[in-house]
């Protein structure tokens, strides 16, 4: 999962759009917190079933909800480590 950006947000949610293979489930999405940062994540699972998989990034969106507002806390994505660029939309 790559986190792409923060498209909006309440105080304690966050909605995230993030890239995912074209034959992978995703499961869920969940976040680490700290006094200074967030670290997101979207469980996904490959499905294997043997067939070859096109290469194809979709794009998605999930809400991951935080145990304290935001605030001016960093996002960071678990598979890159790169923060999440905050975006046009956020509140």
């Amino acid at each position: 999962m790559t986190a792409f950006d923060l498209v909006a947000g309440r105080p304690a949610a966050l909605l995230l759009r993030y890239g995912v293979g074209a034959c992978d489930t995703v499961h869920g999405a969940r976040a680490y917190e700290t006094g200074r940062l967030v670290v997101v994540d979207v469980d996904e699972e490959s499905v294997g079933s043997g067939e070859p998989c096109p290469a194809i990034l979709t794009t998605a969106t999930t809400t991951v909800t935080l145990a304290r507002p935001l605030g001016d806390r960093l996002v960071l994505d678990s598979g890159t480590g790169l923060p999440v660029l905050r975006g046009l939309n956020r509140r």
